[in-house]
């Protein structure tokens, strides 16, 4: 199979084309938006917590929401937060049934360490038990069962922030992952093809609650330039910032892993995919999935930018991107949400 020779993205990919060098259209694309959006950029950090100042003293308990898996990019972003753009943040940690043990203890004992209050969310397990279901039989390949669970709980964030009012949410996401948020044509044909998925089930109750989800997204802002943070805080919006987005947050996971286990005594899973990450247990037969069908995860993807920027390299990703789950581990996720694992492959 063919792969882009500079970034991680196979030939199943949508709408990928490759040069005579193997170099494929989605990295030539990325270094001419790249020149081209460079004046809208914060030059360094110190424009950043000057520009997040107008979020502090606002008569509110807390500042900004910070949500928190328990992996280093998101702790080392509390930590900076706290520890070098001076805010006040409610930590939210959410659970839907698969998170890791270590993971929801790194949350509470860097909490604890910052002395910062943290919300669990316990999420319906039925829905999630449904969602993975629906989206791993489905016959459209083009969304990961990742996908729709992600926004669930980014929804949850809004929710929180919304109910807390909090006006800024900044959450752990790598530049890749910021690049799949502010691809609006992608996120809406996505959107659809997910609803599609649900409503080719016949199954109207867990329509109408996932649908019901999505109504917060008429209150957020997705950060994508200095200008959208220069604006006055907007009482009526949620400002969303992914924030490895900035140039000078690099996501280095050894870097990154250095800094949480010399300041909280951060723990890394036993195993996890990708390989150095801190993620839940269904990602493993969310991306068994994906590969068998469609050939790349959405790691593939959020990856691909991440060495298109030149924080990670080629070399490492594939090496992350490896699947070797755990003896056993698909067939008991399969049992457990009600799939058939040789439909999978």
């Amino acid at each position: 199979m063919k792969v882009c020779t500079r970034c991680v993205l196979p030939e199943t990919y949508p709408g990928i084309e490759f040069d005579e060098n193997g170099v494929c259209n989605f990295c030539t694309a990325y270094d001419v938006k790249a020149e081209a959006e460079a004046g809208s950029r914060f030059a360094n950090e110190a424009e950043v917590i000057a520009a997040l100042q107008k979020y502090k003293n606002l008569g509110r308990k807390y500042d900004l929401l910070v949500p928190l898996s328990g992996g280093v990019d998101s702790c080392f972003t509390l930590i900076r937060i706290v520890e070098k753009l001076g805010l006040k943040p409610m930590v939210f940690h959410s659970d839907h049934g698969w998170d890791d043990p270590i993971a929801t203890r790194n949350v509470e004992k860097l909490c604890k360490e910052l002395d910062i209050d943290l919300l669990i969310w316990k999420n319906d397990m039925q829905f999630m038990r449904t969602l993975f279901k629906y989206f791993n039989e489905s016959d459209d390949y083009t969304v990961s069962p990742c996908y729709p669970c992600g926004n669930m709980l980014y929804l949850n964030g809004l929710e929180i922030a919304d109910s807390f009012n909090i006006p800024l949410v900044i959450n752990g996401y790598s530049k890749g992952q910021a690049a799949m948020m502010h691809d609006k044509d992608k996120a809406q044909d996505w959107y659809g093809r997910m609803i599609n998925v649900i409503l080719e089930t016949g199954d109207q109750e867990f329509f109408e609650k996932f649908t019901k989800k999505w109504e917060m997204l008429k209150k957020q802002v997705i950060y994508t330039s200095k200008e959208d943070l220069k604006k006055p805080v907007n009482p009526d919006k949620l400002l969303f910032i992914p924030f490895f987005v900035f140039k000078f947050y690099k996501t280095d996971k050894e870097e990154l892993q250095k800094i949480c286990r010399d300041r909280f005594d951060w723990q890394p899973l036993k195993e996890g995919f990708p390989a150095r990450t801190t993620n839940c247990e269904m990602i493993w037969l969310n991306s068994y999935r994906d590969l068998n069908k469609r050939k790349y995860t959405h790691y593939h993807d959020e990856y691909s930018t991440i060495i298109r920027a030149g924080e990670m390299t080629r070399e490492q990703a594939l090496a992350d991107l490896e699947l070797n789950p755990p003896p056993g581990l698909l067939e008991r996720l399969a049992e457990e949400i009600g799939v058939d694992l040789n439909d999978l492959k």
